[in-house]
Formats: structure tokens, sequence, C-alpha cells
């Protein structure tokens, strides 16, 4: 890509008249009824920071079937739940050989989802935001790489595969409700991962915009760092105290150890016209690691429906996101472990228990939605929603309070929105 941007930019700059520009944008505010933080922002304050976002995009001809696009946005950083940060997050060429093949080179987006190459565009969707047990999958929805694409006619409309390969630098966020004092600090942090990404897409648009996708994703992420993943916890027995047994997740413990965690991913989603005016929309996920086993391990999907009435487009959706059934026993187990006092730092070890739990990053949570887009223009758009999300387990998604648990309890969230595209 570096070696190409001077030739891209000196087209553009021969072909100025051509370049097109656009953009989208979203004033998003959301609050909740809890006072902890659910989806890295949403509490009982309020805040803008989880659905707002603003991008401008130029596409221009660059020579015969040859075409440039770059897009920048601006939204909350993926590495910083304080900060917001401009980022490139498409720049990419695409050669067209002949109508049914596409091949594009640079920073693409990963087509996991069913709204994959629109998830940020707010406007081009009803609901105030996509559904997180979802459209939250894939380690990384961008990669730098290539994408090749063969597309056919099929009946009354066109059927394509997609087949990708990149890599990208993103971020994994971790919380700790209780740290332990003087080893583990509590709360936020992040860690870099470097991602590998690779998959094969098949989707069929048809008329009245049905459209269908199934997917198969593979990926791979190791962390920045060089250390190593353990696989998952086990009890150890320390020397000072051999007679117990606590667990554990840190190297050197005689647990298995990888450089690299595997995931494996199938999604299958549709968008159909049930009646006028009347759509129904669903897409379910299973996502297994690999030699590892961390909640991560999954099944996830929702189904909707939503019915246009004039500019009003009322909808209402349901969505869960479930780790395995063993992973979430194993997650109480490790939670309330504990050692007895009479062992030699029994308060540290003890302590440590729930940042093992919390390392185990279990999902088991359900949501139902009901809320309404309002279209002011047909590029513009208000929305008003209501969720509750109700945790069983416990849920990565939610950063629960110390020494509490959000196991059982109900989340609601109400969002208002105003989403534009020019």
């Amino acid at each position: 890509m570096l070696a190409l941007a001077p030739l891209a930019m000196g087209a553009l700059s021969a072909r100025a008249d051509d370049v097109s520009i656009s953009g989208f944008g979203t004033l998003g505010y959301a609050v909740s009824n809890r006072p902890y933080i659910y989806q890295r922002f949403i509490d009982d304050k309020g805040t803008f920071d989880r659905d707002s976002v603003l991008a401008v995009q130029a596409d221009a001809p660059i020579a015969p079937r040859w075409s440039a696009t770059a897009q920048l946005k601006l939204a909350p950083d993926t590495a910083d739940d304080n900060r917001w940060l401009p980022k490139l997050a498409w720049g990419f060429l695409s050669w067209r050989p002949d109508d049914d093949w596409l091949l594009r080179v640079g920073k693409l987006r990963v087509p996991l989802y069913l709204n994959a190459e629109n998830m940020d565009v707010g406007v081009s969707f009803d609901y105030a935001r996509l559904p997180v047990e979802m459209y939250s999958l894939s380690p990384t929805s961008d990669f730098t790489g290539l994408a090749l694409a063969r597309s056919w006619d099929a009946g009354k409309g066109e059927l394509s595969l997609e087949g990708y390969w990149g890599k990208a630098r993103t971020h994994w966020r971790q919380y700790v409700r209780e740290g332990v004092p003087g080893f583990i600090d509590p709360g936020v942090s992040y860690t870099a991962l470097d991602v590998v990404a690779s998959g094969l897409v098949l989707t069929y648009r048809g008329e009245n915009a049905n459209a269908y996708r199934f997917g198969l994703h593979r990926a791979s992420a190791k962390l920045a760092s060089g250390d190593i993943w353990i696989d998952q916890p086990g009890l150890v027995r320390p020397p000072i105290a051999p007679w117990a047994s606590f667990y554990w997740m840190l190297p050197g413990a005689g647990l298995g150890e990888s450089r690299n965690q595997e995931f494996l991913i199938a999604t299958f989603g549709a968008d159909v016209e049930i009646a006028h005016g009347l759509r129904g929309a669903a897409e379910y996920a299973i996502r297994k690691e690999g030699d590892m086993e961390r909640g991560q391990s999954s099944r996830g999907g929702y189904a909707s429906l939503r019915k246009q009435v004039g500019r009003w487009t009322p909808y209402a959706y349901y969505a869960e996101l479930r780790s395995e059934g063993w992973l979430r026993r194993l997650y109480q187990t490790v939670d309330s472990y504990r050692v007895p006092s009479s062992v030699p730092l029994s308060g540290a070890i003890n302590a440590s228990q729930g940042v093992v739990a919390d390392g185990l990053e279990i999902f088991d949570q359900s949501s139902w939605a009901v809320g309404t887009s309002y279209s002011l223009t047909p590029t513009s758009k208000l929305k008003a929603e209501w969720m509750r999300t109700r945790v069983g387990t416990t849920s990565t998604f939610v950063d629960a309070p110390a020494g509490s648990s959000v196991r059982n309890q109900n989340i609601d969230v109400l969002s208002l929105s105003y989403s534009f595209m020019f």
C-alpha cells in the first residue's frame, strides 16, 4: 500500500473532478438504570460515546477498471475508554478485470455479518444499534490484506462468493472487578493483539432487497508482546502450602500454553420481506476456540421484525450470546473457590480467584428491544429504543462492581440518536 500510495495520489490529483466525497455520522445518547458500565460506556449517568461516530469517504477512478477508496472515521478509541481517535477505517484499491470479478487490496472490512460493510452507517438500518450479541463476535472488524469476489446472475438476483485474507493489530479489553493488592490492579486494561484472519463468504441478494449470507471464518490471535496464552485455568499447589490448591492462569504453573489463540466462526444470516412493508431478519453464529478453552467458545445471534409505516419503522428483536455450558459452570466454580484462612497468603490467593474467573471472559446474556426509526429525509433518521438485557451467570460486556456480581440482573437501556449521510 505504501508503494502504491504515490501512484494513487497522483492519479487522484490528475482526475480531481471524478473524486466522489461522501460521509455519515450518528449522534447517539444512551442511558441505563444501573450504576455499573455496560458495553464499555453505558451507565445511569448517560453517554454519547457508545453510538456516536463521524466519517468521511473519498472514492475515485484512477484508471480503466481501477478505483481507490479511503475512509477516515472519528469514534471512541478501540484501545482507550476515555478518548476519541481519528483513524483510517478503509483504504484500498479495487480492480475489476471484468464485470464478474472484483479484487481489492488494502484496509478492508471483514465480511462477517449481513451489515458488515455498513455497520457504522446508522442511517442504513433502523435499530438504534446493531445487536451486540451478534456484532461483537469477531476479534477485529477490519483487516489489511486482500479480498477476491466472483459474482453470478442468479434468477432475479445476484450470487457472489468472496474469499479474503489479511492481518490486523487490535486490542483486547480486559476488566477485573477486584485486583490482588501489590500484584494486579482492578479496572480496565488493554492488551495489543496481532490477528491473522481469513474466510469464505457466500451472499445472495435478490428482489425487494432480500439478502442471505453464509460464511466460514478463521482467525489466529497472538499477543503483540510475544507473551504466551494459558489454555485454561487449572488447579496448582504452592510450595509454601502443598496441602492447598487454587486456580491459576499464569505461565510456569504447569498449565497448557500456546502462542496463538485460534478461532473458527460460522455465520448465517437473512433479511427478507415477509409482507408489504414487513421485514424479518435473523443472524446466527457459532464461535469455537481451538486448543484454548475460554468464553469465546459460544453461540449467539438475533431475530427481528420491522414494519415500515410511512416515515416510521417500528421494530422489535430478541438476541442472545452464551458461552458453552461447561465454561459457564467453570466460571462459577472458580469465582466461588476459596482456600482456608490457615493457608499462607490466603487473602491474596482468594482475591486472585475472582481475577482468574474474570479472565475466562464468559458471555451469558439475552436482550429484548423495541424501538422505532423516523426518516426525516431519505438521508437522515431519528431513532428511539428501549432494551432490556438479562444477565445470567455473568457477561464480559458488563463491568461488574467490586465485591458483587451482576448474576441474574436486568439492565434497561434507553437510546436516542440522530443519523445522517451525505
